[in-house]
């Protein structure tokens, strides 16, 4: 099962883009990931973000069956970077 993390914090413009990017990537495409949106504001998303060795915002990272296939950090992918990962 794939799933996409991301992590951000609510005052950021750049996360706000890079959550509303992949939710409309998912709707509109129709892939079956997983999507978690971790607040590094909170002690649930820091220790989320410790363990993936999170270090700055925003991180999007696509996972295949537990194992990190790809990882983008301060800038959200376009769809044809992002896309490949999903299907």
């Amino acid at each position: 099962m794939k799933k996409v993390y991301i992590f951000g914090k609510p005052d950021c413009p750049v996360c706000k883009e890079a959550q509303k990017k992949i939710k409309y990537f998912k709707k509109k495409n129709g892939f079956h990931a997983e999507v978690k949106y971790f607040d590094m504001n909170t002690v649930d998303g820091l220790t989320e973000g410790a363990f993936n060795e999170v270090s700055d915002i925003p991180t999007i990272i696509i996972f295949d069956n537990k194992n990190e296939v790809r990882r983008w950090v301060k800038k959200p992918p376009i769809s044809k970077e992002f896309m490949p990962y999903l299907a």
